[in-house]
């Protein structure tokens, strides 16, 4: 919250941040979000290792067994979503 002193500082003017340019209006951000989507975009639809989504089960259950209320969150779990697709 900007206090009186911060007003009187910056002349009463309230300015408003400088805002980042759209990342289309920046080449550079472009081409390389366009390289990183070529090299890892198959990468990314590949399924997770079944010791890997095991893995985040387990932790995925520590949490909730760790609640001191016991909800639970209505988010499926990584399981839920691999044997979907």
């Amino acid at each position: 919250m900007p206090s009186d002193a911060d007003d009187a500082a910056s002349g009463g003017v309230k300015r408003k941040p400088p805002q980042a340019a759209a990342p289309e209006s920046r080449p550079f951000d472009s081409w390389l979000n366009r390289q990183l989507h070529a090299l890892y975009d198959d990468i990314t639809r590949e399924p997770l290792p079944d010791d890997l989504v095991a893995l985040i089960d387990r932790h995925s259950q520590q949490a909730v067994d760790e609640r001191p209320d016991g909800e639970t969150s209505a988010e499926p779990t990584d399981t839920d979503r691999r044997d979907k697709t």
